[in-house]
C-alpha cells in the first residue's frame, strides 16, 4: 500500500509523514483540533489533509536545506479570548512573494523577516505586508517628517532660524515649494536682525 503524502507549502513536493518529524516536533500547540482517540501526530496529519488546512509548515528537507526555518509557536500571537478569533500558529517560515499595493512591484517577505514580525514584534500571525520594503521605508519617512513638522509647528511659527530652516527643508521634501519658500524667507528675515 502506498504511503499517504502531503504537499509541502514551501517546496511543493509530495512528502510522506516520516519526513515531517521536525515540524511535528512543535506539537502540541493551541489551535490543534484533535479528538480523544487521536494522537497529536495523527491530529496534525489529519489537519494537513483537510481542505481547511491553514497551518504554515515545511518538510524536513526544506528545514535541513535552510529553505525554511522552524517557527516557535509559543512566541507567536494567535490565540484570542473568543475561540472563533483564534488563528493557527505558524510552524515554519519560508520566503513568500507579494505584490506591493503602492507601486505594484513584487517583493519577497523573507523567512527571517516573518520570524521577526511574528515572534519578536508579536504581529498577529495572519498579518501580511502590503507594501514593498522601499515603499514601507518611504511611508515611515513621510510619517516621521509629518511628526517632526507637527512638533516644530505646535506653538505656531517658531522664532528660531534653525527651526524655520528645518521646516522649509521638510516642506521641500514634501514637494510643497511655496510653503518651503515662505519659511525660508522668514528664516532669512530673522538672520538679518
Amino acid at each position: 500500500m502506498k504511503a499517504k503524502t502531503y504537499q509541502c507549502p514551501c517546496c511543493k513536493a509530495r512528502i510522506e509523514a516520516k519526513l515531517l518529524k521536525k515540524v511535528s516536533s512543535l506539537m502540541p500547540v493551541d489551535g490543534l483540533a484533535k479528538t480523544p482517540s487521536m494522537s497529536i501526530q495523527e491530529a496534525f496529519l489529519a489537519m494537513l489533509s483537510s481542505p481547511l488546512n491553514s497551518y504554515q509548515w515545511a518538510c524536513d528537507e526544506c528545514v535541513q536545506s535552510k529553505k525554511a526555518t522552524l517557527a516557535n509557536p509559543k512566541k507567536q500571537f494567535y490565540t484570542f479570548k473568543n475561540p472563533w478569533d483564534t488563528a493557527i500558529p505558524y510552524l515554519a517560515y519560508f520566503d513568500k512573494t507579494f505584490s506591493c499595493q503602492q507601486c505594484s512591484t513584487d517583493f519577497v517577505f523573507s523567512k527571517e523577516e516573518q520570524k521577526h514580525w511574528y515572534e519578536k514584534l508579536q504581529f498577529v500571525v495572519y498579518s501580511k505586508p502590503i507594501h514593498c520594503p522601499s515603499c514601507r521605508k518611504e511611508i515611515r519617512a513621510q510619517k516621521n517628517r509629518n511628526t517632526e513638522l507637527s512638533t516644530l509647528l505646535k506653538d505656531g511659527q517658531p522664532n528660531n532660524v534653525d527651526q524655520l530652516e528645518r521646516i522649509a527643508e521638510i516642506y521641500d521634501e514634501l514637494g510643497k515649494t511655496e510653503k518651503a519658500k515662505a519659511y525660508r524667507n522668514a528664516a532669512n528675515k530673522l538672520k538679518k536682525k
